[in-house]
C-alpha cells in the first residue's frame, strides 16, 4: 500500500509541480531552511524547518526543530516541533517533544516524545 494514499486529502499531493521544495535522497543540509508552502524531505536535515507543511518522507531524516501548520512524519524525526496539526504514518519515528493543535498517530508509528498541546 502507498503510504501516501493514506493522506490523500492532504493539499501538497494536489499542488502543481515546483510550488514547494524538495531535499531529495542522498542530500544532506545544515543549518535553516524556510519556505512559504512545503518542504518534502527524503534526505538528511540537521537544523531549523519552517514551512507552512514539511513532509518527512519514508527515506528522509531531521534532526533539529520544525515549525509548521502541518507535519507530515513518513520517515524519521528526533527534536522539537511546533504544528497546528502533526501526522505520523505507521513508517513514522519521531524521538523530542511535539507541540500541536491536532494529533493523529498511525498504528505501528515508533514515538518516544513528550506531547504538549497548545
Amino acid at each position: 500500500m502507498n503510504v501516501r494514499s493514506k493522506f490523500s486529502d492532504v493539499d501538497f499531493l494536489t499542488k502543481a509541480a515546483g510550488s514547494g521544495t524538495i531535499v531529495s535522497n542522498g542530500s544532506s543540509l545544515e543549518g535553516r531552511i524556510t519556505s512559504p508552502s512545503t518542504i518534502s524531505i527524503s534526505g538528511y536535515i540537521k537544523g531549523e524547518v519552517n514551512a507552512s507543511e514539511v513532509v518527512i518522507e519514508k527515506e528522509g531524516v531531521v534532526k533539529g526543530s520544525i515549525f509548521a501548520e502541518h507535519l507530515i512524519i513518513i520517515g524519521d524525526f528526533e527534536g522539537e516541533v511546533t504544528a497546528n496539526k502533526i501526522t505520523i504514518a505507521s513508517s513514522g519515528k519521531a524521538k523530542g517533544n511535539l507541540s500541536y493543535k491536532r494529533v493523529a498517530i498511525d498504528d505501528g508509528a515508533v514515538l518516544d516524545v513528550s506531547f504538549h498541546k497548545i
